[in-house]
């Protein structure tokens, strides 16, 4: 240990005078330090007719908007390989949150542990990636990076779990506590106890398999929630909810520089795990999560028992990446009987063209979004065009 520590304080001295020699090793332990700063600067025109504006205007103006800021998946951390073992460290890196007062947030924190040569797989434990979203096969910058999230695209959650991996084979068990506000807020109560309502019965699972360029994969869970508000008929009685959805992705090559780019899913309640949306990304790069646009499930107000409406999402996306171009379009849409119109259809565009210099990085893109009506209101239907760029350093 003290001969790793000496490596380290050398090697940092020397990387003051490069600074990708980020890389240490001494002995079987190997240290990667690294991080990624992405900035944008953004504009963006909304069409009149947008109920969540992102200006203050009435809703049949049109709000035009600047904005430049620093993507909430900024990150740095830290990988520690010994032998089988693998540690990875990583904390997102944004703009002070205002409502927060705080600018790091955890984003990784697991242990892998690699069984023999990995021909039998390799276990991992801690807050993990997902494995069942979209965001492998696409490079779109704004969004923070998840494109057209609510516009045909899924994307992804970092949870608490176990995960393990064989082959072309993967499968997870994830817990719902972080989840827990989505699923008690069904009844609309609020209470000072953080466990107030909601009951963790099982994991949320997700399974995937991957044969060469294409993916299928699919996540399930039943989640519990009890109503807390005293005044209702219904305090203190256990109700049940279902969530999942199935999904593919393909990226075959087309030609050398040149692959295809394709995906879809069915979601039935997926936004009680963050992960479908039904609109969201207009303003900013980072993306839009207005609780208001998750898909979740809607309790009947006129009904003589408890009962919920499912929100149930179809989309998918279709793109192209020739080079250091891409181009993408999505499409879906989501259905809930309680809407005044009880489908809403939003689809999206995207380009980039990626100029990179050594680890830096320019990426100008352009993106339309457009959202339907699902609410029966006159001029509903909202259209967003939006052009930024995105810098990114890598080290």
């Amino acid at each position: 240990m003290r001969k790793l520590l000496i490596t380290l304080v050398i090697t940092f001295v020397i990387a003051g005078t490069n600074a990708f020699a980020m890389t240490f090793k001494t002995g079987d332990d190997t240290i990667d330090i690294y991080a990624s700063i992405r900035a944008y600067t953004v504009f963006t025109y909304t069409s009149p007719g947008k109920e969540y504006s992102v200006c203050s205007r009435p809703a049949d103006k049109s709000c035009s908007q600047f904005a430049i800021g620093l993507q909430d998946n900024s990150r740095a951390g830290i990988r520690w390989t010994k032998g089988n073992i693998f540690l990875n460290n990583e904390w997102g890196i944004n703009s002070v949150d205002e409502a927060s007062g705080q600018s790091l947030r955890l984003r990784f924190l697991y242990g892998d542990y690699k069984f023999g040569d990995g021909s039998k797989g390799r276990i991992r434990i801690g807050q993990i990636p997902g494995i069942v979203h979209t965001t492998t096969i696409y490079d779109t910058k704004l969004s923070a990076d998840n494109g057209l999230q609510g516009y045909g695209m899924l994307s992804d959650v970092r949870r608490i779990g176990i995960n393990y991996e064989i082959g072309g084979f993967s499968v997870s068990a994830l817990s719902m506590y972080q989840d827990r506000a989505r699923v008690e807020g069904l009844f609309g109560t609020t209470n000072n106890n953080p466990n107030a309502g909601f009951l963790e019965i099982m994991p949320r699972l997700e399974v995937a398999y991957k044969v060469s360029d294409f993916t299928v994969a699919g996540t399930y869970v039943k989640s519990s929630v009890r109503d807390i508000n005293s005044s209702s008929d219904t305090y203190d009685k256990l109700y049940h909810v279902d969530a999942g959805h199935i999904m593919f992705t393909a990226n075959p090559k087309l030609s050398d520089k040149v692959r295809l780019l394709a995906s879809g899913f069915y979601s039935v309640n997926g936004g009680l795990y963050d992960m479908v949306t039904t609109g969201g990304g207009y303003s900013k790069s980072e993306a839009v999560n207005r609780s208001d646009w998750r898909a979740i499930p809607i309790l009947k107000a006129e009904s003589e028992k408890v009962e919920f409406d499912n929100t149930s999402v179809f989309g998918g996306a279709i793109g192209i990446a020739a080079g250091n171009v891409e181009a993408g379009f999505g499409i879906q849409n989501a259905k809930n009987d309680q809407w005044d119109d009880n489908n809403q259809t939003n689809m999206g565009f995207y380009a980039n063209y990626k100029y990179r210099v050594s680890n830096f990085r320019i990426t100008p893109e352009i993106g339309y979004l457009h959202s339907g009506n699902r609410r029966g209101t006159e001029n509903a239907y909202t259209r967003g065009f939006r052009f930024g760029v995105q810098f990114r350093f890598d080290i």
